[in-house]
């Protein structure tokens, strides 16, 4: 996994700050694996927020938190959040959560 201890720590402070405690985020994409170089941050957030409006501005509030950070400014951040909505979900859902990594 290409993400240092304090990028991890960054994402899970922007998450818990913007999505609530019981916000889970992985990271999946190229960043997970080790081989490869560069790329994009790709996270996926699952969150207890059912209403669209507010996960979106939650979304870009998070976005704009960790550009503000030394860790990832100037860096391409795709933020996938899965909002407790009933399905039917993207697969982009299933996918992210089985290859990715918890953090």
């Amino acid at each position: 996994m290409r993400l240092t201890r304090p990028q991890i720590q960054a994402i899970k402070q922007a998450v818990t700050d913007h999505f609530g405690a019981d916000a889970q985020v992985w990271l999946f994409g190229s960043r997970t694996d080790d081989k490869r170089r560069g790329g994009d941050f790709d996270f996926y957030v699952e969150t207890d927020l059912d209403d669209p409006a507010e996960v979106i501005d939650r979304k870009l509030r998070a976005l704009a938190h960790l550009h503000a950070t030394p860790d990832f400014e100037d860096e391409k951040i795709d933020l996938v959040i899965r909002p407790a909505i009933a399905g039917p979900y993207p697969p982009i859902y299933d996918r992210a959560c089985r290859q990715g990594v918890r953090l």
